[in-house]
């Protein structure tokens, strides 16, 4: 592979693809191994490509991975269960979700993989729910080339965190919800919150269930939660989160739970809200606070892996204190 001036080049193959950047467009106008006609001159050099990598023969320099090559092969190693790898123009891999579920993205793994100033690897956070054919992650290369000496020890730092991106499927679990609060089980307010509790069930691969109603009364609390638990494979129980008198779903859930993960999520709307386990199957306390921030709220964090059977650390949770203030918390108070 030499360097020559684009005039130069006429006749010859390209060595790596060549993007032109306008208005509405960003893409690869030549791509690797196409031979440079005259015409395409004059479109190279409008793109700011004077000088041009042409091949001296059709072979990579001995020892050495060309980017196209490389960003495939390192795709194919840190892609795990439920993902696929497509090459794109500009040589880029792109990981994509195989099917609907829950990224998990191993973010030890992927620091490792962009110190080396070698590969670039940017990803979807973890806990996000794909669809289907969806961008999970993009690899680049930084060079054209990389040595498959250093290649492999790359590969050799990250194996042990293997793999470091995976897509757990959602499995139709069937959820479903009990509603707190005198005033509504009795029927003197209507039940706003279960619409939501619903929609946001469907939005995630599962399907709602029951939905039933319980008095501010922490015995009639943990009835309803039980035996819906008998029917279903979760339940979102709404209302009661907080600290009134009248509140008392979080100590019912206590109750019911072998396990509280966590109380009090470090994200801004509705932070007042529980995660527990019992028998191996979720319990999610929230606020009414979904009623007014539909749009965004802590289902949207915690479902995603409810829907994929998949277990909720409690450190991923703390650690959404980073970013936890969702976007539509910050409209709807600056439009106060």
């Amino acid at each position: 592979m030499t360097a020559v001036k684009t005039r130069e080049a006429i006749g010859k193959r390209i060595a790596q693809d060549y993007t032109c950047i306008e208005p509405g467009f960003k893409g690869a106008v030549k791509r690797r191994g196409e031979i440079i006609g005259e015409k395409d001159v004059e479109l190279l050099e409008r793109c700011g490509h004077f000088i041009v990598y042409v091949y001296k023969d059709e072979d990579s320099p001995h020892g050495y991975i060309h980017e196209d090559e490389a960003v495939d092969l390192m795709a194919k190693y840190i892609a795990g269960p439920g993902l696929v790898v497509e090459h794109v123009e500009e040589a880029k891999a792109y990981l994509k979700a195989g099917e609907r579920g829950l990224l998990v993205v191993n973010s030890t793994g992927l620091r490792i993989i962009n110190e080396t100033g070698v590969f670039v690897v940017a990803t979807r956070r973890t806990g996000s729910f794909l669809e289907k054919r969806e961008l999970a992650g993009v690899v680049d290369l930084i060079p054209l080339y990389v040595s498959e000496g250093v290649f492999n020890k790359i590969l050799d730092s990250i194996r042990q965190y293997q793999p470091v991106l995976t897509i757990h499927p959602s499995r139709g679990l069937k959820i479903g919800v009990v509603v707190t609060g005198t005033e509504v089980a009795t029927g003197l307010v209507e039940d706003y919150a279960s619409p939501v509790v619903v929609e946001k069930i469907k939005r995630y691969g599962c399907i709602p269930g029951d939905v039933v109603y319980a008095r501010d009364d922490e015995e009639e609390i943990v009835g309803k939660i039980l035996s819906t638990l008998k029917t279903h494979d979760a339940v979102v129980v709404t209302g009661g989160m907080s600290v009134d008198p009248t509140d008392y779903t979080p100590s019912a859930i206590r109750r019911v739970a072998d396990e509280v993960v966590i109380y009090g999520l470090p994200i801004k709307p509705t932070t007042m809200t529980m995660l527990a386990y019992r028998d191996g199957k979720a319990i999610i306390g929230v606020s009414a606070g979904i009623i007014y921030f539909r749009e965004e709220n802590a289902l949207d964090i915690l479902l995603p892996w409810v829907s994929a059977g998949v277990r909720i650390p409690r450190d991923y949770l703390v650690s959404l204190g980073e970013g936890g203030l969702m976007r539509i918390f910050i409209e709807k108070r600056s439009a106060r």
